[in-house]
């Protein structure tokens, strides 16, 4: 889904409409706990004045047992309105993690390459994780307003003069919260700036340091990894600084006026216009708002990270998917011709054009071509992982933009140049989602793939590692391959899938793969000559036009 006008207020309005019915009950269950917090010194003010006489032991009873009460009471609110938040906040937070997958999967790959693979974590992790809080403390926060001007309105009708030490505390907590909000927001975007920053460099570390190694870049990974972290530590430092003194400040003020309150109080029950219980109800007022004035604050600096957080997960929700399905979907035959005609592809730095193309069922095509030619390009394009500037493709007289993607794919399936792996087992990989596939299936494939699955030292459970590092770059190759297989398409897309294979290994591979599809259409964009042989018919791409510094196969 393409959310082209979508905004942080927009993100956490979803946000908040999603998790309603549980922030609902939380927000309810807030109000009960305020209104324990209010009842409370009204009751112990109460006992002292009325409840505690010599010799009236039922008397204190029945105040002792009101004030449990209130406590239960308290409990209750305080434990409802915690569960259902956080119960409301997770289930959403679950939501919007399912939302940026969906939505990252539907990019092409200008736009995945707007963000590095860390930021994509840090915003799908972090981010997502500061929105969760939001969520989870919006009804504290809330019933804590209503809880701090219900405290002011008792106060008032307490005693004039104390009336007047309360309401004096209001301008100068607006001050405070004026003045810390928006140097909080800078700070917590740094912050936010520096985590993506070291989470890329940590990308960087973990999946290219052996390559990396090997070119004595080893050390240049290590300390760009230093100095992100080290910009970590500074700005957070920073951040801290700000959150501490914003909640040092803010419950500062009521807790001042707590003492200057006790002090009038004080002189007032000395002259007798104000009992004992009376003062001892208004300090438990005012200790409860200096209470509620911190935990406010804290919440206010939640709702500025999760703000900060929606800003920068709705940038990679308004960045536009073109891969989308139609709304009503033609269905695609089983087996069809691949035909695409006018091509064009606006790439950085240079725009791609393709002669057409037609490629009869069953047929087996070998694309070659200088590098930068485009004969990856023209793969993704053929399985639809891209829409072209300009042209079309069909399969089987149907163009791929009218048939729905679980089509598409089930019919036409794509090993990349440089295939990705999950991290698991060998199996795992090769099931990716399908548990119907017993293990004769995989043996199957892979000996169709010409991967000797066998001799490694665990078989089909053997870990593959963080993207295949475990491997060989053959492996990894045969095994994306045989993974594909298992899907038996009816059009298979290699793009240059034997680069990393000796001519044996090779050599067995192209034989067993016509065995095993027989009468699929094969597109394979390659320069070795095992292939080229292979091969029904020679497609060479000429070297395109560059405007700029640009690489594709």
């Amino acid at each position: 889904m393409t959310t082209p006008a979508l905004s942080p207020r927009a993100l956490l309005s979803w946000a908040l409409r999603d998790s309603a019915p549980h922030l609902g009950v939380s927000w309810l269950s807030g109000l009960l706990y305020q209104g324990g917090l209010l009842a409370l010194p009204i009751c112990l003010g109460r006992a002292i004045d009325a409840g505690i006489r010599t010799g009236d032991t039922s008397g204190l009873l029945i105040w002792v047992g009101g004030l449990l009460a209130v406590s239960v009471g308290l409990t209750a609110g305080e434990t409802g309105m915690r569960w259902f938040g956080m119960l409301g906040a997770a289930r959403t937070g679950n939501r919007l993690v399912a939302r940026i997958a969906g939505h990252v999967l539907g990019l092409d790959r200008v736009g995945v390459q707007r963000y590095g693979s860390g930021d994509l974590v840090t915003r799908a992790t972090r981010d997502v994780e500061a929105v969760r809080i939001l969520l989870a403390g919006s009804p504290s926060l809330l019933s804590g307003l209503v809880g701090c001007a219900a405290v002011i309105i008792a106060i008032a009708l307490l005693e004039p003069v104390l009336a007047v030490v309360g309401l004096a505390t209001l301008p100068l907590l607006v001050l405070v919260n004026l003045w810390y909000p928006p140097r909080f927001e800078r700070s917590n975007q740094d912050v936010s700036r520096a985590h993506s920053e070291r989470a890329d460099a940590v990308e960087d570390l973990l999946v290219a340091g052996t390559a990396a190694r090997g070119l004595g870049g080893r050390q240049f990974l290590v300390d760009r990894h230093h100095e992100r972290s080290a910009v970590v530590t500074a700005r957070t430092l920073s951040l801290a600084r700000i959150t501490a003194n914003w909640s040092a400040h803010a419950p500062f003020v009521p807790a001042l006026a707590l003492a200057v309150g006790v002090l009038l109080g004080g002189l007032a029950v000395l002259d007798g216009d104000l009992t004992v219980g009376g003062l001892v109800t208004f300090a438990g007022w005012m200790s409860l708002l200096s209470l509620q004035v911190e935990r406010i604050t804290g919440r206010f600096a939640q709702v500025g990270q999760g703000w900060t957080a929606a800003g920068r997960i709705a940038e990679v929700l308004r960045t536009g998917i073109t891969v989308t399905d139609p709304v009503h979907p033609v269905p695609l035959p089983p087996r069809g011709d691949l035909v695409a005609s006018g091509l064009r592809a606006d790439l950085p730095g240079r725009t791609l054009t393709w002669a057409d193309l037609h490629v009869a069922t069953g047929e087996f095509v070998a694309v070659t071509g200088a590098v930068g030619s485009g004969k990856s390009t023209l793969l993704r394009l053929l399985a639809r992982l891209e829409d072209p500037a300009a042209g079309t493709i069909t399969y089987g007289g149907v163009p791929l933009p009218a048939a729905s993607l679980a089509d598409l794919r089930h019919r036409i399936t794509g090993v990349p140049q440089r295939p990705v792996l999950l991290s698991g087992t060998i199996a795992e990989n090769l099931r990716l989602g399908r548990p119907d596939l017993t293990d004769g299936d995989l043996r199957a494939a892979c000996h169709a793939a010409a991967f000797d699955v066998d001799a490694l030292p665990d078989g089909y459970a053997t870990e593959v590692g963080e993207r295949g590092d475990a491997l060989s770059g053959g492996q990894v190759q045969r095994l994306a391959l045989a993974r594909a297989l298992l899907r038996r398409p009816a059009v298979l897309l290699l793009d240059d899938v034997t680069s990393a294979l000796d001519a044996t290994t090779e050599t067995a591979l192209l034989d067993r793969l016509r065995g095993w599809l027989p009468d699929a259409t094969i597109v394979a964009a390659t320069s070795r000559p095992a292939v080229i042989a292979c091969a029904d018919r020679v497609i060479e791409l000429p070297i395109a036009e560059r405007v700029g510094v640009a690489a594709d196969g």
